[in-house]
């Protein structure tokens, strides 16, 4: 009935969704800007500090663990406080994030500014994502939470490229200090956006709606896309640039170009394989981008910078296929259980399940690091995509949307 209903909204378009669409996508934006920024000052912090590649990836858990820790707490109080209030509080925390990068000196600010960030973007995310859930029908929203993540995300890419050029002009310090501008101008544009946020007394506890929402088959299986896709990139994010700078010497400059290019198709392949999950069901976007996931990953840690650009970009897409039709899959759940409209939620929900599968990357990264090499460690991780690709067809019928 919920599904009906939600359908149904189509008829009768929220009279703020554009500004709503464009605040979501902004906020995404924002929050990828200042993620991806630091990935070419990896390489400066380590040489600074004197830490190893597994030290490196163990101290970047500290952004999903604070990420997964916040978002638990989040799923009433973005029903209940609003999205807008959750994107300016995120908003806030990037620009303190950015002052903090640019200021440590020690292995322990540094993992408190990623932990910082990693708090910000659990309520810019839950905001952005209930915020389009709330404005546009279930048979919209695979394409629709895909094209924010993939048009903000795009934005978000100039943030290596950006920050590589001005590590290299200007040094560390400086760069986090100019980027930390860009959030707090968000957080002012959320004046110009009114609150969507639908008032609810129904609104479950946080425990007891998460054990709702898993008790689906679906949201199930979209939890477990969330995690693998949150594997590979957290497992990547520390690895990739030492390696790049390692094996091929490639200045800030040029493994921010690697990252951004690669990168790109992260945020193409989001609305790809929503728009085709909400045509032709949740399955197989599911299926097809695990697969391409796990056939490419070993491919990124051998030849020369244009062969790493490649395997990554399809990598990545591949993994945004598999993990597109989760949005709708845990909106869906949210409605089945009778809280149509609680949408920070499923929105918060699935932060926690990416979460999650964050702060295994890098422990699983650093650790296999430990004894494999980094061609080792993507073989690995690539062994758990397939499974859990497989996993997830077992889940979910063949036909079944």
């Amino acid at each position: 009935m919920a599904g009906t209903l939600a359908a149904m909204g189509s008829a009768t378009p929220h009279p703020a969704r554009n500004r709503v669409f464009a605040l979501a996508t902004a906020a995404i934006a924002v929050d990828t800007l200042m993620f991806s920024a630091i990935v070419p000052a990896l390489p400066v912090y380590q040489r600074e500090m004197g830490l190893t590649d597994t030290q490196v990836a163990l101290l970047f858990a500290a952004f999903p663990i604070a990420q997964l820790v916040v978002a638990l707490l989040l799923p009433r109080w973005v029903d209940r406080a609003g999205r807008r209030t959750a994107i300016a509080a995120g908003a806030v925390l990037l620009a303190l994030s950015g002052v903090a990068f640019a200021f440590t000196t020690e292995p322990i600010t540094l993992a408190v500014a990623r932990a910082v960030q990693g708090g910000a973007a659990a309520l810019t995310w839950t905001g952005a994502l209930a915020a389009v859930s709330d404005v546009y029908p279930s048979n919209q929203l695979g394409f629709r939470l895909g094209l924010a993540e993939t048009a903000g995300g795009g934005v978000g890419l100039l943030g290596p490229l950006a920050s590589g050029v001005l590590i290299d002009a200007v040094g560390v310090r400086e760069t986090f200090l100019i980027l930390s501008v860009v959030p707090l101008a968000l957080a002012a544009c959320v004046l110009l956006v009114p609150e969507t946020a639908r008032p609810s007394s129904t609104v479950p506890s946080v425990l007891a709606g998460l054990r709702s929402v898993a008790r689906s088959p679906g949201a199930r299986a979209g939890g477990l896309a969330l995690v693998l896709l949150a594997l590979v990139e957290a497992m990547l994010e520390p690895l990739l640039p030492l390696d790049l700078a390692d094996r091929l010497g490639l200045s800030s400059a040029g493994i921010g170009l690697v990252l951004a290019l690669g990168t790109a198709t992260l945020f193409l392949g989001s609305p790809l394989g929503g728009w085709w999950s909400d045509r032709l069901g949740r399955r197989p976007p599911l299926i097809v981008g695990g697969v391409i996931t796990a056939a490419a990953l070993p491919f990124v840690a051998m030849g020369p910078a244009w062969w790493v650009t490649l395997a990554f970009a399809v990598c990545l897409a591949g993994a945004a296929i598999l993990a597109a039709p989760a949005g709708p899959l845990f909106t869906e759940a949210v409605d089945d259980m009778g809280h149509a409209g609680s949408y920070g939620l499923s929105a918060a929900a699935m932060v926690v399940v990416y979460s999650a599968g964050y702060t295994l990357g890098p422990l699983i990264g650093g650790g296999l690091h430990l004894v494999l090499s980094f061609q080792g460690v993507t073989i690995a991780v690539a062994a758990l995509v397939a499974a859990g690709t497989a996993v997830i067809a077992l889940m979910l019928p063949a036909r079944g949307r």
